[in-house]
């Protein structure tokens, strides 16, 4: 999952951008050679009548030195000096053994986050958060407000106990030796899962990308601080698959998937793109992700992924679509994002912010000349300062973009919407029906299903296309914890 630069770009420039080994939809403050190196690991899958010495004996024959259990029987391989991955990967094609190769593909944060410092602002009025959070309130924001009326009305206040899975850079769900819980995300809706970069059971962030996502999905309401999230009463699973750099492989986030299934999550976040090394490629290009992701379907746990911020337009791909729900990014203007994947497998789009397309000029909701759109906020820390709470002011991308939509399906989930336990594809098939128009009617290239319109996914009468959307009475404060000062952001009554 990439973050993308909060600054205009063309997309000639994201393109250029996309091509580099390391682009992770936008320029990340280290070095890839900090991280694990995924170009030097085969994922390897063997039939299922196949013994471990034969295993061993194919392996060695193709050059891997050592290997690891991957994801659903998967093994991951790591290569021997001076053996190149093109030839272990057409000597394994030709083994009998093997059901299938594949490279490991980077795994990466679908946005940017940068190392220089941000900035608290001042302690604001109660309702303060409404102001800041366009995503949510403004003209093209998901109409957030009705969706928790709506929600509160069927006894199931802002998602609560919905466990959503949030495979990402970890969260700061504690206070661990430098580690700070973020005052934003209640301990006790704070899941310990998994480090699947450390291998321990501590999924500490070090890079803040997956606290700011944490944020957006479930930031408490009526505690006098910071920012809400759109299920801002549901609990969240740390599944830590990326590095402090933003950094990974494909077969760790395969393992992520499959614990976050099977440690209870209904609803997985995966705001994670993928590259081959040179371009960005579908979640779905990894088998072992594929395989993830049928487990996931098959235990009727949705997942939505970012489609990526390198403003190609075969990604992500139509094949496979079934198994993900993929979220390109809007701006607050209405119109697509100028660095948001449009490929034929987008679904949905939410609030990514930032520079409208300059490839949608028959569009009146795009002005690529016009300044920018605000960013996503949230609250979150520097990587050069874990224990300091802030709201950044340069967050936007798909990985802000897919949250929203978690969100909302949490919420549709606590209050049975669809019933006590509805499928993925119906859950997909739901928010498309809602879905905000925007663009040329109906489905198109650019917008997928349109943009998500929370309350109408929970009952509410649908927003009318491109234009200013129905307001209904505003929605009461969401329940929660005595208001306190706040530091950062403004209270959170809404």
């Amino acid at each position: 999952m990439s973050l993308h630069l909060a600054s205009g770009r063309a997309r000639a420039r994201l393109l250029a951008a996309a091509l580099l080994p390391f682009a992770a939809t936008a320029l990340l403050s280290a070095p890839a050679a900090h991280a694990a190196d995924p170009s030097r690991r085969v994922v390897v899958r063997f039939k299922h009548d196949v013994g471990a010495a034969e295993r061993t004996a194919v392996l060695r024959a193709a050059g891997v030195g050592s290997s690891f259990a991957g994801a659903g029987g998967a093994v991951v391989g790591r290569l021997r000096r001076g053996t190149t991955a093109a030839a272990a990967l057409t000597r394994l094609r030709a083994e009998r053994p093997v059901a299938w190769v594949t490279p490991a593909y980077r795994a990466r944060i679908a946005g940017f986050n940068p190392d220089d410092t941000g900035t608290t602002g001042h302690a604001a009025a109660a309702g303060g958060w409404s102001a800041r959070q366009w995503d949510f309130t403004g003209p093209f924001g998901i109409r957030a407000q009705d969706a928790w009326n709506l929600a509160r009305a069927a006894g199931a206040d802002g998602g609560r106990g919905i466990v959503v899975g949030l495979l990402d850079t970890g969260v700061a769900y504690a206070d661990r030796g430098p580690y700070v819980r973020s005052p934003d995300l209640p301990a006790v809706r704070m899941i310990r899962g998994r480090d699947f970069v450390g291998s321990d059971n501590f999924p500490n962030d070090e890079n803040g990308h997956g606290t700011f996502v944490a944020g957006e999905i479930a930031a408490a309401a009526n505690n006098g601080y910071g920012m809400v999230g759109v299920a801002y009463a549901a609990k969240i699973l740390a599944v830590r698959v990326l590095d402090q750099y933003g950094e990974g492989s494909s077969y760790r986030v395969a393992q992520g998937i499959r614990y976050a299934v099977d440690h209870g999550a209904r609803v997985l976040n995966v705001s994670i793109e993928l590259s081959d090394g040179v371009r960005p490629v579908s979640l779905t290009s990894a088998p072992d992700i594929r395989s993830a992701l049928e487990y996931a379907k098959r235990h009727r746990v949705a997942v939505v992924g970012a489609s990526g911020n390198s403003a190609v337009d075969n990604v992500p791909a139509r094949k496979y679509g079934s198994l993900s729900i993929q979220v390109g990014g809007t701006t607050e203007h209405g119109c697509a994002a100028d660095y948001s994947n449009d490929g034929p497998g987008l679904d949905l789009m939410a609030p990514g912010g930032g520079d409208d397309s300059p490839l949608l000029g028959d569009d009146a909701n795009c002005n690529p000349g016009a300044p920018p759109g605000r960013t996503i906020r949230q609250i979150t820390f520097r990587a050069s300062d874990p224990g300091r709470f802030i709201v950044p002011g340069d967050y936007e991308g798909t990985s802000m973009a897919a949250p929203h939509v978690t969100g909302v399906i949490a919420l549709m989930l606590a209050a049975k919407t669809l019933g006590d336990d509805p499928t993925p594809a119906q859950i997909e098939k739901r928010l498309k029906a809602t879905a905000r128009d925007l663009g040329v009617p109906g489905p198109d290239r650019a917008y997928g299903a349109g943009l998500l319109d929370a309350a109408a996914a929970l009952g509410a009468p649908k927003a009318p296309p491109s234009t200013t959307p129905p307001s209904s009475n505003p929605a009461p404060a969401p329940t929660g914890t005595t208001p306190a000062p706040a530091p950062t952001g403004g209270p959170l009554l809404p």
